[in-house]
C-alpha cells in the first residue's frame, strides 16, 4: 500500500482488506506523507492483526518512487510470495477479491496479471465499469499488444494481482508518464492478462487526469526533461531497452524478436495517441477554419463503458 495522507479513508480500506476470505497475505504500508493521524489508525489495526507492516518514509519519494518502494519492501519482507498487488489507502474491496484473483492465476500459469471489474465511487453515486479487456489464450506477444492498444484500461489493470516474478522482470514503475500503462504493456510481453468478470473492487474517484498533475505527483524533487516527450516515445524507449538490449522477454523470445515487439509497440501506441479524443492534432483542428469539414469526435472505445448504479450496495452487502 503506497499511502499518502488519507487517515479519513484508511480505516475502511484496512477493514475490507483484512476481511478477505483468502487470508495468506500481508499488507506492507509505505507512507509517503507520515502523520500522527495515519500512525494512530495503523497502530489500532496492527494491534488486532499481525499481517500489517508500517514503514513511514523519512523524505517524500513521489508516487513512482513510493510505488516502487512498496513493491521492493514487499519482496524483501516476503520473498517466497508468488503474487503481489498494489492497493490504495482509500478504496474498498469485496471479501472475495483476493480469493478470486489468486484462483485465476493459480489455474492459468501463463497469466501474469489478473484483475476484476470495478465500480467507481463518486461522492453522490457509483458507476460500474464493464469494459472487457484480457489476452487470455493469446500466445503471440504482438497480438496481445494489439489487443491492449484497442482497449486496455491500465488504471484498472494496475490494481490487479501480479505474478511477482513477472512484475519484477518488467521493471515495476519506471520514471515515465503513465507508468501504469507502460508496465502492463511490458508484462504483456511476458504473459497473459486475465479478467475476472465480477465487481470486486470499489474505487474512489477524485481529481482530474492531466500530465501536468502527474509530473508534480511523480517527481516532487524535480521533473525530468524526458517526461515532456510524448508518452509513446517514453514507453517504447524503455520497452526497446528491456527487450532488445537487456533481453528480458519470455523464454525463447530473443533480442531480435524483442526489437520487433518494441517496433510493434511504437506503431500501436502511436496509432492510439493519434486517435484518442484529446490528441494534440485534434486540438489544433478545433482552432482552425477547417473545423466544420473535419470530424474530431472520439471513437466509441475511447471512453470507459460505464453503467450507472442507483442506490448501489456497499462492498460487503
Amino acid at each position: 500500500m503506497p499511502a499518502y495522507n488519507r487517515p479519513d479513508a484508511l480505516p475502511r480500506a484496512l477493514e475490507t482488506l483484512l476481511s478477505q476470505t483468502f487470508d495468506e497475505f500481508a499488507v506492507v504500508i509505505v507512507d509517503d506523507k507520515p502523520s500522527a493521524e495515519v500512525r494512530a489508525v495503523v497502530d489500532r489495526y496492527a494491534a488486532l492483526d499481525g499481517r500489517l507492516v508500517y514503514e513511514p518514509n523519512s523524505q517524500r519519494l513521489g508516487m513512482i518512487g513510493n510505488w516502487r518502494k512498496a513493491f521492493e519492501r514487499g519482496r524483501e519482507l516476503y520473498p517466497s510470495s508468488d503474487y503481489f498487488a498494489w492497493v490504495s489507502d482509500h478504496d474498498m474491496w469485496h471479501p472475495r477479491w483476493l480469493e478470486a484473483l489468486v484462483e485465476t492465476l493459480d489455474r492459468h500459469p501463463r497469466g501474469v496479471l489478473a484483475y476484476p471489474l470495478m465500480q467507481r465511487v463518486y461522492e453522490r453515486h457509483r458507476r460500474s465499469v464493464t469494459r472487457r479487456f484480457e489476452t487470455r489464450g493469446t500466445a503471440s506477444p504482438v497480438r496481445r499488444l494489439r489487443t491492449a492498444q484497442k482497449g486496455m484500461a491500465a488504471g484498472n489493470c494496475v490494481y490487479g494481482l501480479f505474478r511477482a516474478s513477472a512484475l519484477e522482470r518488467a521493471g515495476v514503475f519506471r520514471p515515465v508518464l503513465a507508468p501504469d500503462r507502460q508496465v502492463i504493456v511490458e508484462c504483456l510481453a511476458l504473459g497473459e492478462c486475465l479478467q475476472v468478470p465480477e465487481i470486486l473492487w470499489y474505487r474512489e474517484v477524485a481529481g482530474e487526469f492531466s500530465y501536468g498533475r502527474q509530473r508534480r505527483m511523480f517527481f516532487p524533487t524535480g521533473i525530468p526533461l524526458h517526461t515532456y516527450l510524448p508518452t509513446t516515445v517514453q514507453h517504447v524507449s524503455v520497452l526497446f531497452w528491456d527487450l532488445a538490449v537487456r533481453g528480458i522477454g519470455r523464454p525463447g523470445m530473443g533480442r531480435a524478436a524483442g526489437a520487433v515487439y518494441a517496433g510493434a509497440a511504437l506503431w500501436f501506441e502511436s496509432r492510439r495517441e493519434l486517435l484518442k479524443p484529446d490528441a494534440w492534432w485534434r486540438e489544433m483542428l478545433r482552432k482552425t477554419p477547417l473545423k466544420p469539414w473535419i470530424s474530431t469526435r472520439p471513437r466509441a472505445d475511447d471512453a470507459d463503458d460505464e453503467t450507472p448504479v442507483a442506490n448501489a450496495p456497499g462492498p460487503i452487502a
